[in-house]
């Protein structure tokens, strides 16, 4: 098995993840087609914030981030820009349940192999001043190994080490059609009519929000909802540098916020706002989509009062992402049973998409144990849910996923 192509379509983190660690496990017949060019990462990977948390109430996502955080690590360690810094991360508590959950999570991180610690105002204020309101703060949950990165970079460093290791990256190359003989997926066509053949033992989806519909096309439904995510950058602020990010990136858990420094910016996300779902369509371009600010409500006034830089200085970017959302917040990553041949890593996010490479790579290669047990993050685990309780679930978590990731 290990001497048949591998055909990985997508060429985001996490199809650049899946290269490099087939290759990095010597698998080097691996050619990864994308319909873009050489740094143009118009999906989710684009528009990531770019945080790395790795405490989480979902077991398996801690794993894989913590496989990330490794991975991205040693990359960064490798190449001359670095993509990866841990800078760590403050949970900010903002109510008493908040702080006393903060002690709980100690010991929850403590049986992940994370190490967490519990501070007060003062010393969560000092972390990230311009971040962090002192007088608000009751204290806060910081973990020093989370980090932050540069997607594109990082991105760019997976790519080069799977080159660097025998896989090939094509280029303006859209999938138009997955090939079929005898009941197996057996390569996928491409060019303008769909003319040019590529043959593979396996094809990997790793076309994040674009997976539904090649999937579609193959008679397989895959149990994810597309949602829009609010995010805002301020102006390039007279205090700050060219310097990526030099503080920890915080989290305000009670209001479902997260902050980060990006160079001369700072930029806030949140999840308090309703759900706001779109249709898996072909024809989406991107992962950017118009900013209406009614679509938000009250979240963005409040988000903005909640964070010191945020108060006072003008908003440039404001931020309408797309990313893919499942029932139980797990990506969709192994096998599809109802397509031989064809395999799933989507629905995955860049905290993750180390681990993931990882995981999938085991699984395909059958080198010694994946990361976590299969059946958690198997493709078919919804098979039997209708497309109406998929949905409504998945919605559901929008919120509740700020903790879970």
């Amino acid at each position: 098995m290990g001497a048949e192509e591998t055909v990985v379509v997508g060429a985001g983190v996490v199809g650049a993840s899946v290269a490099h660690h087939l290759t990095a496990l010597g698998h080097d017949r691996v050619t990864v087609v994308d319909a873009r060019d050489r740094g143009t990462l118009p999906g989710s990977t684009g528009l990531a914030p770019g945080f790395v948390g790795q405490l989480s109430a979902t077991p398996e996502l801690a794993v894989l981030a913590k496989d990330s955080v490794a991975t991205y690590r040693a990359l960064s360690a490798a190449a001359d820009n670095p993509a990866f810094w841990q800078v760590g991360c403050p949970e900010v508590a903002t109510t008493e349940a908040r702080l006393a959950q903060a002690h709980d999570d100690v010991e929850h991180g403590r049986g992940l192999g994370i190490e967490a610690e519990v501070l007060d105002a003062a010393a969560t204020a000092a972390l990230a001043p311009a971040l962090v309101d002192g007088e608000r703060a009751l204290g806060g949950l910081h973990i020093p190994s989370d980090g932050a990165a540069d997607p594109v970079a990082l991105t760019e460093a997976l790519v080069a080490a799977a080159e660097r290791a025998g896989a090939r990256f094509r280029r303006r190359t859209p999938v138009r059609a997955l090939e079929w003989d005898r009941g197996r997926v057996v390569g996928v066509r491409s060019g303008a009519d769909g003319d040019d053949l590529l043959r593979a033992g396996r094809v990997v989806l790793a076309t994040g929000i674009w997976g539904p519909v090649p999937a579609a096309d193959a008679g397989v439904r895959l149990p994810m909802v597309e949602v829009q995510h609010l995010y805002l950058f301020t102006a390039e602020r007279p205090e700050l540098d060219d310097t990526p990010i030099d503080a920890p990136l915080v989290r305000y858990p009670d209001h479902a916020v997260y902050t980060r420094r990006h160079g001369r910016r700072y930029g806030l996300g949140s999840y308090a706002h309703t759900p706001l779902p779109l249709e898996p369509t072909a024809r989406l371009e991107g992962a950017e989509r118009p900013f209406r600010a009614t679509d938000f409500g009250s979240v963005i006034a409040e988000a903005l009062a909640l964070v010191p830089a945020f108060r006072k200085a003008p908003l440039r970017r404001r931020l309408n992402g797309v990313f893919a959302l499942t029932p139980d917040e797990l990506p969709l990553v192994g096998p599809v049973p109802a397509a031989p041949g064809l395999w799933c890593a989507v629905a995955g996010w860049l905290t993750h998409a180390g681990g993931v490479g990882r995981h999938l790579a085991h699984l395909l290669l059958d080198a010694g144990r994946p990361l976590v047990d299969p059946d958690r993050l198997a493709p078919s685990r919804f098979a039997h849910w209708s497309d109406r309780k998929v949905r409504e679930t998945a919605l559901g978590h929008y919120r509740g996923i700020y903790d879970a990731h």
